[in-house]
C-alpha cells in the first residue's frame, strides 16, 4: 500500500521540481537592466610564462540607461579587473556620449597587468587563451546583466605578438557567485556580473623546438656515437658519456628557466626524463660491457652491445615523435 501511494505521489513531485527550476530561470533573467560591453584590444605585451603574467592596453566601452542607474553610477567607476596585478585608467581617453535615445555611451582606454595562468604542457607548440576578467562592483546579478558586444568586440588589426599567431577574441558573459557574505547581515552571499575577454593565441614552435632542445639532442648524438667505440677503446666512452651528461644538465637549466612550475608532464618533461635516461643506460651500458669483456665474454658482451645500441638509437627518436605529435594535436 505505502508503494502505491508513493507512485500516485510521483507525478506530484515531478512538477514542483519543475516549476522550482523554472523559477530559477526566471530569477537570473527577469527585471534585469541589460548593460552591452565591448572591449577593443589595442596591444599585448610582456607576456611572462615564469612569472605568469601578461600586459594589456584595450579600450573598453558600455551603454546604459542613466535614468536606470543610480545617480552616481559610472561604469568605468563601478567596475574591476578581477584577475588583474595592478591596472589604470587613461584618464585624457575617457568619454561619455549622450545618444539621441538619452542613453549613455561610455569609451575608456586602460592599461593592466593581468595574472595569466600559462597551459605548457605542449611546449613549444603550445596553444593560449589570454583572458581578461572583469565585473562590475556594488551592482549585483539582481540589478543588472552584462551583454557581450560581440560585433565591435576585436583585437587590433596592428596587434602582432612575435612568434605567436593571435585568433579572434572570444566573449564569455556569466554569474560569477562568491562563496562567501562579506559579512553582510542578511547572510546572502554575493552574486555579482562577470565577462571574460578571452584572447586565443598559437604559438609558432618548430624554430624553438629546435634551438630550446638542441643540448638534448646533442646528448642523444654522443650517446649513439660511443656505441662505435669499441676494443681498446671503450675506456674512451667515459668521457662522452661525461660530455652527454653536462649537455643534458646545462640544457635543463636554460629549459627550467623559461618555464613555470607545472605538476603536469609535459612534452618539455619528456624530452629531458628520455635524454637523462639515455645517458645513463650509456654509462650502465659500459660498465657491463667491460665487467664481461673481463670475464672473457666476449661475444655474449658484443651482443649486449647491439642491441642497447639500436635500443638507443630507434627508441629515442621513437619518444620524440609521440611526444611532438601529441602536442600538435
Amino acid at each position: 500500500m505505502q508503494r502505491i501511494s508513493r507512485l500516485l505521489f510521483l507525478p506530484f513531485i515531478f512538477l514542483l521540481a519543475l516549476s522550482a527550476k523554472a523559477e530559477e530561470v526566471t530569477y537570473a533573467n527577469d527585471n534585469r537592466i541589460e548593460i552591452p560591453v565591448g572591449i577593443y584590444i589595442t596591444s599585448l605585451y610582456d607576456l611572462d610564462i615564469p612569472a605568469k603574467k601578461f600586459t594589456v592596453s584595450a579600450w573598453i566601452w558600455s551603454t546604459y540607461d542613466p535614468a536606470l542607474m543610480p545617480e552616481d553610477y559610472k561604469f568605468h567607476n563601478k567596475i574591476e579587473i578581477t584577475n588583474a596585478r595592478t591596472w589604470s585608467i587613461i584618464e585624457n581617453e575617457n568619454f561619455s556620449i549622450k545618444n539621441s535615445d538619452g542613453k549613455i555611451h561610455t569609451m575608456t582606454k586602460f592599461t593592466a597587468e593581468i595574472n595569466q595562468d600559462w597551459d605548457v604542457k605542449h611546449f613549444p607548440f603550445d596553444k593560449q587563451e589570454v583572458t581578461i576578467h572583469i565585473e562590475s562592483i556594488e551592482l549585483d546579478s539582481k540589478q543588472i546583466v552584462f551583454v557581450p558586444d560581440t560585433t565591435n568586440s576585436m583585437v587590433g588589426d596592428e596587434l602582432t605578438l612575435t612568434g605567436w599567431n593571435v585568433l579572434p577574441i572570444e566573449i564569455r558573459a556569466f554569474d560569477y557567485k562568491y562563496p562567501t557574505t562579506f559579512g553582510i547581515q542578511s547572510g546572502a552571499k554575493g552574486i555579482y556580473p562577470r565577462m571574460s575577454f578571452v584572447v586565443p593565441i598559437e604559438r609558432y614552435g618548430h624554430r624553438i623546438f629546435w634551438t630550446y632542445f638542441l643540448g638534448f639532442f646533442v646528448s642523444y648524438i654522443i650517446i649513439c656515437i660511443l656505441y662505435f667505440f669499441s676494443g681498446e677503446l671503450i675506456e674512451s666512452r667515459v668521457g662522452l658519456i661525461m660530455t652527454a651528461l653536462f649537455a643534458c644538465v646545462g640544457n635543463k637549466y636554460t629549459v627550467d628557466l623559461l618555464l613555470p612550475s607545472n605538476d603536469v608532464f609535459s612534452l618539455s618533461d619528456l624530452i629531458q626524463v628520455a635524454s637523462f635516461i639515455i645517458v645513463g643506460v650509456g654509462l650502465l651500458s659500459s660498465v657491463m660491457l667491460v665487467v664481461l669483456m673481463q670475464k672473457g665474454m666476449e661475444a655474449l658482451a658484443h651482443k649486449f652491445d647491439i642491441v642497447i645500441t639500436w635500443l638507443v638509437a630507434l627508441g629515442y627518436p621513437a619518444v620524440m615523435v609521440y611526444g611532438v605529435s601529441m602536442a600538435l594535436q
